[in-house]
């Protein structure tokens, strides 16, 4: 499985590819563990936790359920508005 990079579609990749005995397969157009929603969690997520470093996963696990603490209600409200447009 592989992206859309001209250099994995070039045809020597896939011949190379064909001749080593793989076969390709396309990305899901979807995660199915995740709903479309979730994906906008991530970006706070993200911007939250840029810069830090922890020292083990519990530090990072600590500073994710914290932050959806505080923003949890941000995101019922924005998953309304979803919802109401569609």
């Amino acid at each position: 499985m592989h992206d859309s990079a001209p250099a994995h579609w070039a045809l020597a990749t896939q011949k190379k590819l064909a001749y080593l005995g793989f076969e390709c397969l396309d990305h899901p157009l979807c995660c199915p563990d995740l709903a479309l929603f979730d994906y906008h969690l991530f970006t706070g997520v993200k911007t939250q936790l840029k810069g830090h470093h922890f020292s083990s996963d519990m530090e990072v696990i600590a500073a994710v359920e914290t932050w959806l603490e505080d923003n949890i209600l941000n995101f019922f409200e924005w998953l309304a508005e979803v919802r109401a447009m569609g």
